[in-house]
């Protein structure tokens, strides 16, 4: 039987994932595409034994997004629900979206999407990024916007404009940050 360096076989095997996630999101980190063998170099595993954990790269690399995603709605969530005026939540939201942006982190997000994952891969990434704009929904909801998803795409299509001219073309996020609440705000009438 093989060495487990866990108290126990499931912790183990968790503390395997946990490492292979790693590898995995450093890989993305650095923006150049990965092999499953170069995540189990990294770790010290075969590559056959990351397929006891993961059935293809892209189920991984789901893992990864997953994950990340999961963090930045938890880093997020608490400071958008203290604020009380939607508009405020908003200015939150959309100044958290784009320091995420500034600190790097968003290379995984935006990596992964060049990966073709697996339907139920996609679908849960899909709920993820809904709980992600959830905030701004609620908030458009409460400012009694005639067409919420409308609206909401609107103010997504010029968040992720200056998503990409932060990370891509070296614009600071603090005026960007301005430029998209001032858009936003003109639209609302506020």
């Amino acid at each position: 039987m093989p060495r487990i360096s866990a108290p126990s076989i499931a912790e183990h095997r968790e503390a395997r994932r946990d490492a292979l996630l790693a590898a995995a999101a450093q890989l993305m980190l650095s923006g150049t595409p990965f092999t499953v063998a170069q995540v189990a170099s990294e770790v010290g595993l075969s590559r056959s034994a990351v397929y006891e954990y993961y059935a293809s790269a892209a189920d991984l690399i789901a893992d990864v997004l997953v994950d990340e995603m999961a963090l930045w709605v938890d880093e997020m969530s608490p400071m958008v629900e203290a604020e009380k005026d939607p508009l405020a939540r908003i200015e939150t939201w959309v100044r958290g979206v784009l320091g995420y942006v500034k600190d790097g982190r968003h290379i995984l997000v935006k990596s992964a999407g060049s990966v073709e994952l697996p339907e139920a891969r996609r679908a849960q990434v899909s709920s993820m990024h809904r709980e992600l704009v959830a905030p701004l929904v609620q908030a458009l909801t409460e400012l009694e916007v005639a067409d919420v998803r409308q609206y909401s795409a609107f103010c997504w299509g010029v968040l992720d404009s200056a998503i990409t001219r932060v990370e891509s073309q070296g614009f600071d996020s603090i005026s960007e940050g301005d430029a998209v609440m001032a858009f936003i705000k003109t639209g609302l009438g506020k």
